[in-house]
């Protein structure tokens, strides 16, 4: 992990993904912070993803138990 110290209104750039994250205000213990990104890059909070990801995991289980089990033949 890359730590870096940073200053209200200054930037950290990753230009591999177009992404810009710039450091808004700091207040006390907080950091109010914008992210930059093209319209294609999904940018989350940690625990949004977290819940998004156990939704889609428990979607694809409910998927994966409701099918019907295939026929198969049996060759001889």
């Amino acid at each position: 992990m890359l730590v870096l110290s940073r200053k209200a209104s200054e930037r950290i750039v990753v230009p591999q993904c177009e992404l810009i994250v710039t450091v808004l205000e700091i207040a006390g213990n907080r950091a109010r912070i914008g992210i930059s990104a093209p319209p294609g890059i999904a940018v989350h909070r940690e625990e949004v993803w977290q819940r998004k990801c156990a939704f889609d995991a428990e979607i694809v289980r409910q998927q994966a138990s409701t099918r019907e089990p295939r026929e198969v033949e049996a060759r001889v």
